[in-house]
């Protein structure tokens, strides 16, 4: 629709304005008529501009939900490897930021990019047979044009990957000192952060710097191409006119449709510079959705039938470096029911070991057994739904404490809850608060002492109820009454389960049917604790180191 208006005007300046022996009444009639048909084809295009920019916009951020939507899940389903070789922030800032980038191309692309193509087409279809001459002079700028979209184009993609993978590291380095504030004000090191802060924040503003003079360069470049083919077609113009090949009105005419032409083009240079830091945002969003989980279920992966919880290594090795060895040669065979502990110095892969049993890592070697079913036979769900862990350094996420129980059973009901707070020692703490189920813990717990968070992932675990069972230090750096509260609620969780228990503090573990001490990787000695320290060997020094020789019985 707006390309009549050019055509109009033709006709107002070489049939009306210009045209002698026309009666002046006349002309006004003819012109009001022209400009009233103008104002209701506008008033149309304006209503179908409308639905078309709503529809469009929609789809657009329709697609960028899906994309996030999809790289969460995506993410979510990556083995645990990945999390431990990528920063949290980082994650975050691809989940975020780039995506966030991306929309900005795919909601330009999907709003002019092919009404912009159509549109240059249909133009150029015009200023041909109206003046073909004119048309190759207002052309012989495109090759500049070309050159800046490829050659200065792929600059700013490049600097804007350098700027996305700067913005990453920033956004990591904040999330872990913003999540480690107490240490920060503990070491006084506020001052210390904010300067590092400020060179890794000058460090973003010199790639940031960089990639504003592309496109400042790119912008200069197709500014120089707008403004000057105009002014070659006014001079190339004049000449028609003056040897009246050419009239006013058709020149007037030629121009608007040039400006017509050159607006898409304009725009179109704009959406290349937004697509080169987008492809960089895109790139970086594949390199994700590219990355494949290593522990993932077999085609034909097995259903996990009833559970006895008899667990066996097999000559196992591991290591988190190929060239590296974490654990070698492990065999060892855990009963149903009963409660093994993993002892050692630190490093000797007793957290390693554990971390096989839920197949958060797969042995480089040798082979685990579940009620004598490999584990990378079974199905992973059902494996880990079957395994609740406690560990150390208790999660639990912003909500309330009710919210944080339901994690292990979304089915449970409020009796279930509270049989589960009780078998854990945690009612008498959370009858307490003001909000009771409903306090909010806030992040990462912070609401809550050490003592209450583990006893809440205790409680969470028997929501769960699972057949086997890992703690991880669970009961490490707590006070006297903490720790005796917690190792009742454990002794009770530990009944008619198969458990794994590592701990640094050998009183949580000497009742245990079965203790395996390792070193450097290898198991050296499985026994009881009275067998063990008959033998007088690792485990019995280690023993000594925190009890003294005269605590031997």
């Amino acid at each position: 629709i707006p390309l009549a208006f050019p055509w109009m005007l033709r006709i107002v300046l070489d049939d009306y304005l210009l045209r002698e022996g026309v009666a002046i009444s006349e002309q006004k009639a003819k012109i009001l008529h022209l400009v009233l048909l103008m104002i209701g084809l506008h008033l149309i295009w304006l209503v179908a501009t409308y639905f078309r920019s709503l529809f469009t916009a929609m789809s657009g951020h329709r697609m960028i939900r899906d994309l996030r939507t999809a790289l969460y899940n995506h993410v979510q389903r990556l083995s645990h490897q990945f999390f431990t070789t990528h920063q949290s922030g980082a994650i975050v800032a691809r989940l975020v930021h780039d995506i966030s980038q991306a929309q900005n191309f795919v909601g330009s692309a999907l709003t002019n990019l092919w009404m912009d193509l159509i549109l240059m087409i249909v133009l150029l279809a015009i200023l041909f047979p109206m003046n073909w001459e004119l048309t190759l002079v207002a052309l012989a700028l495109m090759p500049v044009f070309l050159f800046s979209i490829r050659y200065i184009g792929r600059r700013i993609r490049l600097s804007t990957r350098e700027v996305q993978q700067r913005m990453e590291v920033l956004a990591g380095g904040l999330q872990e000192k913003v999540t480690g504030t107490t240490i920060v004000k503990g070491f006084t090191r506020e001052d210390q952060e904010s300067e590092l802060f400020k060179a890794q924040a000058d460090k973003l503003y010199s790639k940031v710097l960089r990639s504003v003079r592309y496109a400042v360069i790119n912008e200069m470049t197709v500014g120089f191409v707008v403004l000057t083919s105009p002014v070659l077609v006014v001079w190339y113009g004049s000449h028609l006119i003056l040897s009246e090949e050419l009239t006013v009105g058709q020149l007037t005419q030629f121009l608007l449709y040039l400006g017509m032409f050159y607006a898409p083009l304009q725009r179109l240079s704009d959406l290349g510079a937004v697509l080169a830091a987008s492809l960089a945002s895109i790139d970086r969003v594949f390199d994700y959705f590219d990355t494949r989980a290593q522990i993932a279920d077999k085609p034909d992966a097995k259903e996990l039938p009833k559970l006895d919880g008899q667990i066996i290594f097999q000559d196992v090795d591991f290591g988190y470096d190929p060239e590296k060895s974490v654990l070698k040669g492990v065999s060892l065979q855990i009963e149903p029911g009963q409660t093994v502990a993993f002892v050692g110095p630190s490093g000797s892969g007793k957290s390693t070991l554990a971390n096989l049993v839920p197949r958060f890592y797969d042995p480089t070697g040798g082979r685990i057994l579940l009620d004598g079913e490999d584990l990378r036979d079974l199905k992973l769900q059902d494996l880990r739904r079957n395994i609740g862990i406690v560990n150390q350094d208790t999660i639990l996420f912003s909500g309330t404490i009710r919210e944080n129980l339901l994690l292990a059973n979304p089915l449970a009901s409020g009796q279930d809850i509270i049989e589960a707070l009780e078998a854990a020692n945690a009612l008498e703490f959370i009858d307490e608060l003001k909000e009771g189920l409903w306090t909010e813990v806030g992040e990462r717990g912070i609401n809550l002492s050490g003592g209450q968070k583990q006893r809440i992932a205790i409680a969470r675990a028997f929501l769960k109820n699972p057949k086997i069972l890992i703690l991880d230090e669970a009961t490490s750096a707590l006070d006297s009454r903490s720790e005796r509260l917690i190792q009742e609620a454990l002794d009770h969780l530990l009944q008619d389960r198969t458990a794994i228990v590592i701990a640094h503090r050998l009183s949580t573990i000497l009742t245990s049917d079965i203790i395996i001490t390792l070193d450097r990787g290898q198991v050296v000695e499985i026994g009881s604790h009275h067998s063990l320290l008959e033998q007088g060997g690792l485990y019995a020094q280690l023993f000594e180191e925190q009890f003294g020789v005269a605590n031997r019985d």
